[in-house]
């Protein structure tokens, strides 16, 4: 079997490429595996096969890395399973509102015009009377929203299961965020 050569870089199912390379060889390894997202390169793929994979590339990892050689995993929790149980209801998320009405500035135009209704209100603010609704009562039931919602599902646990298993560690955490779906999935809400 041919060795892969060493400082350069090879793109390609990671399963294979890895048996290429010579025993403790590797320093870093920098991994970003598909993120279970149904792209079309992971079509056909179920959870289980996605799972697996995660495993075998971690575990392929161990024989290749020097001692006190490092494997980075860029993997972020996902946003992908539909869940017909999942209320409609969506948490608070101040920072991604598209209308600046606070919770204060109703308040005090209850206090300004106690006889106002919702709609009174919303028209006063320029807002929805869902708006006002939201702000109110802490209920963030999206107007509309009758399609199945999704749940996050977590990645990093079972990442850290693989590692212990075959003998790597988990050394840091450094905090890279990416949100846990975007805009070009295809089962992203937004």
């Amino acid at each position: 079997m041919n060795k892969l050569h060493i400082n350069s870089v090879y793109c390609g199912d990671s399963c294979k490429l890895l048996k290429k390379i010579s025993p403790e060889s590797i320093s870093l390894s920098f991994w970003s595996p598909p993120y279970f997202l149904g792209k079309d390169y992971e079509e056909g793929l179920t959870y289980d096969d996605w799972q697996s994979l995660l495993k075998s590339v971690i575990e392929l990892h161990f024989d290749i890395l020097k001692p006190g050689g490092f494997l980075v995993i860029n993997i972020a929790d996902i946003l992908a399973f539909k869940d017909v149980n999942m209320p409609k209801i969506m948490g608070l998320n101040p920072s991604n509102r598209k209308c600046a009405v606070t919770l204060e500035m109703i308040l005090e135009a209850k206090s300004n015009y106690p006889d106002y209704n919702r709609n009174q209100l919303a028209a006063l603010l320029n807002c929805s009377e869902q708006t006002i609704d939201r702000r109110l009562n802490g209920n963030n039931i999206r107007g509309g929203r009758y399609s199945t919602g999704t749940r996050v599902k977590l990645s990093g646990a079972r990442l850290e299961d693989y590692a212990y298993e075959v003998g790597l560690y988990l050394y840091d955490k450094r905090i890279w965020k990416k949100d846990p779906a975007w805009a070009n999935s295809r089962w992203t809400t937004n």
